[in-house]
């Protein structure tokens, strides 16, 4: 992730802080998401490693890879211990690690070719599957894009060819829940005699689990909704100059009245993932998705004079509830409307 994408990351974050301090998704209430005792088959913990446990993964990169003195692998240290960057916890992958910069003799001859640098990373993709979070049976299928090693990839001296792997994947048991599909998404790079030097692992990849799909409440219980019906809910309006650049909290709020049943758009199973306090686990629980539409009465500056009226502005509600309890999982957040936040 790099310093862009990484400031747009901690822009977003403060803005879904900002929306959580407004309470319940535009609901009056200010309630939390309820923390509920699940059936331990709809409900599944993932500890994140411990550090031996990630130091044990760097040194089956090495054991696994052997190589001349001064030219091992290596990590971030200073970071393995708590960054996401470096091993995934969770799913129990690598995501970077480069080889010392040890002098080597050149070449015989030309450097290798574009079609040669591309079969020596996918050799090393096929070799470290496991260690790069990858089933096996994904590796034949990855597509693959060669280009040039660019400054911008902080390579080492003698990286020529960067090989991009990357191929979508169900999650085994739960193809049907989009939710869980995973990413393959492994950059390798390789040097001007074939020598792999460094990777970069994006994948998203979600880790084992043995969640029962069978809800205790079926869709149409009317415990699903019981907990969000007659909440009060409102939008807010951004449609005034600057109000972009203001706390959110300060926006004037629309009313939109309560939820009601005949409210509801969409209505989904999904398996909801949370995570604990500094990252210290991941949560997976069986759960609802609950989308509602609300109306607004168009504002009078929007009546063309004749007409017979504007039609009202929908604005949406989304949340997430748990599919033993009803218990609200994860709240919604207010719709923004707007030049530039108009929820339509």
């Amino acid at each position: 992730m790099g310093p862009e994408r990484l400031s747009v990351f901690v822009r977003a974050c403060a803005a879904a802080l900002a929306m959580t301090a407004l309470g319940c998704g535009g609901a009056s209430g200010g309630a939390q998401p309820a923390v509920v005792a699940a059936a331990p088959r709809h409900f599944q913990t993932v500890r994140a490693m411990t550090s031996p446990e990630r130091r044990a993964l760097v040194e089956r990169l090495r054991e696994t890879n052997p190589s001349p003195p001064g030219s091992r692998w290596t990590v971030n240290e200073d970071a393995l211990d708590v960054s996401i960057t470096v091993v995934d916890p969770f799913a129990g992958f690598l995501r970077r690690a480069r080889r010392e910069a040890a002098v080597r003799l050149p070449r015989d001859g030309a450097p290798i070719v574009q079609a040669e640098a591309a079969e020596r990373a996918r050799a090393f993709v096929k070799h470290n599957a496991e260690l790069l979070g990858l089933p096996r049976h994904v590796v034949p299928a990855l597509a693959e894009r060669v280009r040039a090693v660019q400054p911008s990839d902080h390579a080492l001296p003698r990286a020529t060819w960067a090989v991009r792997f990357d191929a979508p994947f169900s999650s085994k048991g739960y193809e049907g829940f989009q939710e869980l599909d995973n990413v393959a998404d492994v950059e390798v790079l390789v040097d001007d005699d074939g020598e792999v030097s460094s990777f970069v692992n994006l994948s998203r990849i979600h880790p084992h689990l043995t969640i029962d799909t069978r809800p205790a409440l079926a869709e149409d219980d009317p415990r699903v909704l019981g907990k969000l019906l007659g909440r009060r809910v409102f939008a807010l309006d951004a449609s005034t100059p600057g109000a972009f650049a203001r706390d959110v909290r300060e926006l004037r709020r629309i009313p939109l009245g309560e939820v009601r049943a005949e409210d509801v758009t969409h209505m989904q199973l999904v398996v909801h993932a949370s995570t604990g306090p500094q990252l210290a686990w991941l949560a997976y629980r069986l759960a609802y998705f609950v989308e509602i539409a609300k109306p607004a009465a168009p504002r009078e500056d929007d009546l063309d004079p004749g007409s017979l009226g504007a039609a009202p502005q929908l604005y949406f509600f989304r949340w997430v509830v748990d599919a033993d309890t009803g218990d609200v999982l994860e709240d919604a957040r207010p719709p923004i409307s707007g030049a530039a936040g108009d929820d339509r």
